[in-house]
């Protein structure tokens, strides 16, 4: 085992004294939390505070429910709750909360409507319910770590800002920007009521000075933990595996895993899988390679949990912990040799009824086609459990943007209501980083919790792999969690393609299930490639994109209608292909003006949805079928695009064989956009689902 200095000893010492206080200190303070977000061992058991892991963002509110138009929404700069007048000055409220509660992490874009403003504006954060903000200081500065919070707890990543240090408060708090709101993120808790939490307070936070440092220290190098280390070396052939079994009450502290003497290591790190067992239930299966953020090659890097070597090496840090029994394996699936070294470090570990057996889940599709848009699951878990990471590795054979998709992350209650409790702003914005460009491997970086591991190196051609890694922002879950990101990119077309590989850290209750099987044909196959993804995209080239069973709309006569309706008045902007290449372009000039479009053959009861596009100059409808009222629909958007979720009618009865749909204008957005006083009204298609085509 490496050698611990006497100083880093001491450090070690004062966090497992420190530390092992939480549990009976009842007041949850700045000093607390600190120790939190070092202690290893305390995320292994579930929360007995019963948090709820919340999040306040930028996102587009355009953005309602999930069977309604809009989900995908972009343009997730511009979103705040309200504007309000404080003491004589309009502010832009990003986040409130009544407490208690504790803001975790703020993240933010460092470029202020354009890249010419990189000053920006102030953050306030009321606590208490105080007149006077507590905090009250430029809003870049303060998560670029150039304020009274330092680097690693504050810092500087591509384009952007992290906060971490925690804002604790007893009863509210509410953050606002002193001009228009701009790109923004806000992970707290929210504790029970009764929770006793002592509110930050300047003073507090410089009586904490000591106790900085010595965080800020453990996190930037990572003390070796104390306990027994085991090696197995062997050189692994097609089908055989190194196999390492702990048989007491035990935790793994932490894993190390080289691959070394293979022709092609960037197919090892795919084709050789880590596995774990515990009491005996198998939590973890992934190749190993995504397990570290290296897909495609070998990539350096220093995290908190995670770390690779420059010569190789793989450090996992996360406690593993268990009551009886373990097992874990490396397992070559390839067709070429590599050898391959697991050392597992394991300590004495109290087994309780809050402890948590680690989980690593993988998951990887065949090819994606970037249109339509889609929320791509990372996660569906039934029990109790808490997130604590994830790595995103993405394919992209295009020199452009490849992740436009926010998370959408559902917990407990969150599913029946049909909205997440996280509705985030972009891909990079998640994993801590900012747009605006094309990324380069420039923006690749490493920082305690967050990672943008490997970039493509010709404007993210190539394999692009993002991760974080949750603390105090870990996410638990008392019944269930869906954990969602949209798969959006910049080229939206039927004929692009994108490759994803995904893996989720998480811990769990013994009995949790999960919806990810292992995938050994994934991981055995061949590692695809940018020419891979190129045949694809050449053999869709030229093909049409048509959604199977539409009723294409553009097929329909209009068989009455309003004398100022024209159609095919002017284009309707689109982004994105439309089914068949082509739609219904109905133009509207006053409230009261209607269409009518009557679809035949139809002799029974059927539930009749509607694809239409949504943009800036799309106005506002009442929607009926023969003659009864279905829906209002405003298909304003900010960007052009087209309604996903189709829009629901529900179950309609038809009148002499027919539907009669009529679309009645209302009116439009206050933002949206007319073209010679009219607004748009663009349907793709028509999906009619009866029992037709089942009837004998």
């Amino acid at each position: 085992m490496k050698k611990i200095n006497s100083s880093l000893l001491m450090l070690v010492v004062f966090f497992v004294t420190s530390c092992s206080n939480i549990s009976v200190e009842k007041e949850i303070t700045i000093s607390t939390l600190l120790n939190e977000i070092v202690d290893r061992e305390q995320i292994a058991e579930f929360p007995t505070n019963n948090y709820k892991s919340l999040q306040a963002s930028s996102y587009n509110r355009e953005s309602v429910s999930s069977d309604k138009p809009g989900w995908f929404a972009d343009s997730d700069g511009i979103g705040f709750i309200r504007t309000e007048e404080n003491n004589g000055k309009k502010e832009w409220v990003i986040m409130e909360d009544d407490g208690p509660g504790v803001i975790t992490k703020i993240w933010a874009v460092c470029f202020y409507y354009g890249f010419n403003n990189k000053t920006g504006p102030n953050i306030n954060i009321y606590l208490d319910g105080e007149i006077t903000p507590t905090i009250s200081t430029n809003f870049f500065k303060l998560i670029k770590g150039l304020d009274f919070v330092k680097a690693p707890l504050a810092d500087e990543s591509a384009r952007a800002g992290n906060l971490y240090f925690p804002i604790p408060y007893a009863k509210s708090c509410k953050i606002t920007m002193d001009n228009k709101a701009s790109y923004n993120i806000i992970n707290y808790r929210k504790y029970p009521t009764g929770t006793k939490v002592k509110t930050f307070s300047m003073e507090a936070f410089k009586q904490t000075s000591e106790l900085q440092k010595k965080v800020a220290h453990v996190l930037d190098t990572r003390p070796e933990p104390k306990g027994e280390k085991t090696t197995i070396v062997r050189t692994l052939e097609k089908g055989d595996q190194i196999a390492m079994s702990l048989d007491r009450g035990l935790a793994i502290k932490q894993l190390e895993i080289k691959l070394d003497k293979t022709e092609d290591m960037a197919q090892a790190l795919r084709s050789v899988a880590l596995k774990a067992t515990f009491d005996g239930e198998q939590t973890v299966w992934v190749p190993v390679g995504d397990f570290f953020n290296n897909v495609g090659k070998v990539r350096a890097y220093d995290m908190w949990e995670r770390s690779v070597k420059a010569n190789g090496t793989m450090v996992c840090r996360w406690v593993m912990p268990f009551e009886k029994e373990a097992q874990l394996y490396l397992e070559n699936m390839g067709d070429l040799s590599v050898k391959a070294k697991l050392t597992v470090t394991t300590d004495e570990y109290k087994w309780t009824e809050n402890s948590m057996h680690f989980y690593a889940t993988w998951q990887m599709d065949d090819p994606v086609p970037t249109f339509p848009l889609f929320d791509y699951n990372f996660l569906e878990a039934q029990g109790k459990g808490v997130i604590v990471g994830d790595e995103w590795s993405v394919l992209n054979p295009i020199e452009g943007w490849w992740g436009e998709g926010d998370e959408k992350i559902y917990i407990d209650n969150d599913i029946e209501k049909n909205f997440p409790s996280h509705f985030g702003t972009g891909t990079e914005d998640y994993y801590g980083w900012a747009g605006g460009v094309v990324p380069t491997p420039t923006d690749e970086f490493a920082k305690p919790f967050l990672g943008n591991i490997i970039v493509g190196e010709q404007k993210s051609k190539g394999y692009n792999v993002c991760t974080r890694t949750r603390v105090l922002d870990a996410i638990p879950f008392n019944k269930q969690i869906q954990f969602d990101i949209e798969s959006s990119c910049g080229k939206r077309s039927k004929s692009h393609f994108l490759q994803y590989a995904q893996t989720t850290f998480w811990y769990g209750i013994p009995g949790v299930k999960h919806n990810r099987e292992p995938l050994p044909e994934f991981a055995s196959a061949k590692l695809p490639s940018i020419e891979d993804l190129e045949k694809e995209i050449e053999k869709a080239k030229g093909s049409q994109y048509i959604v199977e069973g539409a009723l294409e709309a553009e097929l329909l006569p209009i068989i009455e209608k309003s004398d100022k309706v024209k159609e095919n008045f002017s284009e309707i902007p689109m982004w994105g292909e439309i089914s068949s290449g082509s739609m219904k372009n109905i133009w509207f000039e006053q409230p009261g003006d209607f269409a009518e479009l009557k679809i035949t053959e139809q002799f029974e009861k059927s539930k009749i949805s509607i694809c239409a596009a949504v943009g800036p100059n799309s106005g506002s409808f009442d929607v009926y079928v023969n003659g009864i009222k279905k829906i209002t629909q405003d298909f304003y958007t900010h960007h052009e695009g087209i309604t996903n979720p189709y829009l629901d009618l529900g179950d309609c009865e038809p009148l002499n064989n027919a539907f009669i749909v009529r679309f009645e204008y209302k009116g439009n957005h206050l933002k949206s956009r007319s073209t010679k006083n009219k607004h748009a009204l663009g349907l793709d298609f028509f999906l009619i689902d009866n029992n037709f085509m089942n009837r004998n």
